[in-house]
């Protein structure tokens, strides 16, 4: 068209340098060119575009009716006003075509009214809710943050037929072994490949899932964004548009895609929106049951009754809730509110209801955590034996009174050696201080005058007290005949002490103390020794514990004998098949595991806490009764090594050994014959073999000097004796009559029983400087004194004279000087 004018036109074509038209004409001419070289199809595609819009607005305008040509007078006029009405109808379009382009790009709603109250550069919120949907959806609870347990899942063992298969792989070497060998490494790098595999998908996936979830949650709240990002999303999409469409444009649109898409990754990763909070994921359900509970109407609003906060596990969260007037409060209601909020908000929470003022209200806070628990209370780490306070204690003591230690409360734990707790047993592990623990009760045996019989196979634990006086030990493993004679004889005393006690010759004995180390390997000794000198048709088992350790612990206790037997183990198999557990209800554990806890106590009384320290150890009843102390022993230095510390020890044990023996006396009183005589120790064949050394008493000489044993003594019984190898001048002791034969001594006597006026003059005889009347008043006194009990005749309360004698000995009376009624005593004994 603008050829054809150019072509008919007979004046000269314009001068370009000219000025033609005004701004208009010139906006109009770049519009149109740039059209032209742009618009695909050019000017053509416009005016197709503008003449649609006009035939569109005329048939609007028109009602959809055609037009009547018939009517030859009105065709014309018609035709005029069909034509003015296109044209307005076109410039309606064109500005309807405006406006909607600049409500599209200025960010506003395309239709209807706006949904938020956002402005051009704020956001906004939902002004509008269409049904009854509620504020938070179902799967805003899903995202809540899952609760993970701290305990540690166990690892699922294979099964055996799985271990047993993998072993069967491993280990065949037969026909087909290296296809079977390339098979297996095959399909365990496929296993792992896909192990591989599938951890990296779902590392991807936790990385794109809460990407992919803020981008639709951003655009979720399309209409609550600000006026002009929408206008610049909208600009931005229209122009990738454009750009997609143009090729001369889409390689670098695309490249602003990539980067743009990157971007919004970047930021979705960085900045995610803010999750709905606690008040709006748990408020609209607890108000729906709360509402009913309280009676309220279905169209109060939740914020005048109920106020949450946004997060329930800050530490000082308060939920306040409106109570009305009507509501009662009873004790029942309260529960029922308290259920209703612990079983639907996540937590523990405790209410505080005030039912007075204006508004009655219901304010629930975090329950408070527990207080932690006290330490529980453990014994002192060390306890000395020379402390003044031990010292004291063991001053105090009674006759069969025995200081264990200090328990958690560091109060002093007294055992009594009687009754049902005769005998004693110890199961204590290495390193867990029970040799120092028989040293310390040796300490208090000396005190109270007893006879000591140690058989120890290993000769450990009472190398301090070889050689006191009254002590006996047995130690040569070599000799199991000595250890076997040691238990017949103390099983003979039983037996004599009883037979005294039931005729009433003699009621009161010194204690014997029989200890029994290491039980376990001792019944292996005397069961090797049994086997090798068991004649045809004897016993199987060894007779030994059924009619020496077996008797002794089921009468002993009557006449003051005791065993304190230090076991491994409590198998019967291993002891003759005699049940000696039932003997032992009073044990005494030290550096235990759990499986010799329940072995020993059974699994019904409840394990202490275990600890490997020196002298911690556990007194246990087989009631149940449990109490945890530390035993005394003699403190070691730190600038000392382990032997050294030891010896010193020893050294100061010996000594003090001796000085109690020298200051409480000792007598051999109700024993009638001497022990056994301890073999002696033979060098090891090794040492034999090796040693030059051929004099009498050397490795290699005969027994005692090369003495035969009738030389020596050995083997020989005298007259008046009850021991082989004992001669008459060691046994000077007192024999039931008719024991000692034609040279014995004199028969024993029952010990008389004496008022106090005549043991208060007996003593004063025998050096003792007291009173009658002392004597009464300590009588009195007697829960405070310890003052012995005595025998009431005709009465009269009546004593023996060594019964006070012992009492006032421990409360310090010394003699004067040694009379010659005790003189002649001595000498009888």
């Amino acid at each position: 068209m603008t050829a054809a004018l150019a072509a008919n036109t007979t004046t000269q074509p314009p001068d370009p340098a000219a000025q033609q038209g005004g701004w208009v004409a010139d906006a109009f001419k770049a519009t149109w060119n740039w059209a032209a070289e742009t618009v695909p199809g050019g000017n053509l595609t416009v005016l197709s575009l503008v003449f649609v819009l006009a035939m569109l607005a005329n048939g609007k305008s028109q009602g959809g009716t055609k037009t009547s040509w018939k009517k030859g007078d009105q065709a014309v006029g018609a035709v005029i006003v069909g034509v003015f009405k296109a044209l307005w109808g076109g410039v309606v379009g064109v500005f309807k075509v405006l406006w909607f382009t600049l409500r599209f790009y200025g960010g506003r709603e395309l239709r209807g009214e706006p949904r938020s109250d956002a402005t051009f550069f704020r956001a906004g919120t939902r002004t509008t809710r269409t049904g009854d949907t509620a504020a938070v959806t179902m799967a805003s609870v899903a995202l809540a943050p899952p609760r993970v347990s701290l305990v540690k899942p166990q690892r699922r063992r294979p099964r055996p037929w799985a271990v047993g298969a993998a072993s069967w792989i491993q280990t065949y070497a037969g026909r087909g072994a290296t296809v079977l060998d390339r098979t297996v490494r095959t399909t365990l790098w496929c296993a792992r490949a896909a192990v591989k595999l599938w951890r990296g998908l779902q590392a991807v996936y936790r990385f794109v899932a809460p990407v992919a979830a803020t981008i639709a949650r951003v655009l979720g709240m399309w209409h609550c964004w600000p006026y002009a990002a929408r206008g610049l999303a909208r600009l931005a999409l229209t122009v990738a548009l454009f750009g997609l469409t143009v090729p001369a444009w889409r390689t670098w649109t695309i490249v602003g895609l990539v980067l743009a898409l990157a971007a919004v990754v970047v930021l979705a990763h960085r900045v995610q929106p803010k999750k709905p909070g606690d008040d709006a994921v748990y408020g609209p359900r607890i108000w729906a049951i709360l509402r009913n509970d309280l009676k309220l109407p279905e169209d109060e609003p939740r914020e005048n009754w109920m106020i949450l906060p946004e997060s329930l596990a800050t530490p000082d969260a308060r939920i306040v809730i409106r109570l009305p007037w009507t509501w009662r409060g009873s004790e029942g209601d309260r529960e029922n509110l308290s259920a209703l909020v612990n079983s639907r908000l996540p937590g523990e929470w405790v209410a505080r209801v005030t039912l007075t003022g204006e508004t009655f209200t219901a304010v629930y806070t975090h329950k408070p955590p527990p207080k932690p628990q006290a330490p529980a209370p453990e014994p002192p780490a060390a306890v000395d034996i020379w402390d003044p306070k031990v010292q004291e204690i063991l001053g105090a003591l009674g006759p069969d009174e025995f200081y264990c230690g200090l328990d958690a409360f560091d109060l002093p734990v007294i055992q009594k050696m009687s009754d049902e707790q005769a005998h004693w047993a110890l199961s204590v592990g290495s390193g867990g201080g029970k040799s120092a623990f028989l040293q310390w009760l040796a300490i208090q045996m000396l005190m109270k005058r007893g006879t000591i019989i140690g058989i120890d196979p290993k000769m450990v634990s009472l190398i301090p007290i070889i050689g006191i006086q009254g002590v006996h030990t047995y130690g040569n493993p070599q000799a199991p005949q000595d250890m076997r004679a040691t238990l017949e004889w103390v099983a003979e005393v039983v037996t004599g002490r009883n037979y005294e006690k039931k005729h009433k010759i003699r009621t009161d004995f010194l204690p014997l103390y029989v200890f029994l180390e290491e039980c376990n390997q001792l019944a292996d000794i005397l069961k090797e020794e049994y086997t090798a000198i068991k004649e045809s048709g004897a016993p199987a088992g060894d007779p030994i514990w059924r009619d020496g350790v077996a008797t002794t612990l089921r009468l002993g206790r009557e006449v003051n004998v005791h065993i304190i037997a230090v076991f491994q183990d409590f198998k019967d198999t291993q002891f003759g098949n005699v049940s000696l557990v039932p003997l032992f209800p009073f044990k005494i554990l030290g550096s235990y595991s759990e499986r010799q806890w329940k072995r020993i106590m059974g699994s019904s009384i409840p394990m202490p806490p275990i600890q490997k320290k020196a002298g911690r150890m556990v007194l246990a009843l087989d009631t149940g009764e449990v109490t945890r102390i530390q035993t005394p022993y003699v403190p070691w230095d730190d600038e000392l090594t382990k032997d050294e510390n030891q010896q010193k020890a020893y050294k100061l044990l010996t000594a003090y050994y001796k000085e109690l023996r020298a200051t409480h006396g000792y007598s051999t009183e109700g024993l009638y014959t001497a022990p056994p005589s301890p073999s002696p120790e033979i060098a090891p064949a090794i040492l034999r073999r090796v040693s030059r050394d051929t004099g009498p008493e050397g490795s290699n000489g005969g027994s005692e000097g090369g003495l035969s044993d009738k030389t020596a003594g050995r083997g020989v019984t005298h007259p008046g004796s009850v021991t082989p190898g004992v001669t008459p001048q060691r046994d000077r002791l007192r024999l039931i009559p008719g024991q000692a034969g034609a040279e014995g001594s004199e028969a024993l006597k029952a010990p008389a029983l004496l008022t106090i006026a005549e043991i208060a003059r007996e003593m004063n005889a025998r050096g003792y400087d007291i009173e009658a009347g002392l004597i009464r008043q300590h009588k009195r006194r007697k829960e405070s004194t310890g003052f012995p009990d005595g025998i009431e005749i005709d009465g009269t309360e009546k004593f023996t004279l060594g019964q006070l004698i012992t009492f006032y000995e421990h409360r310090g009376i010394e003699k004067r000087e040694e009379s010659e009624a005790e003189a002649e005593q001595g000498d009888a004994v």
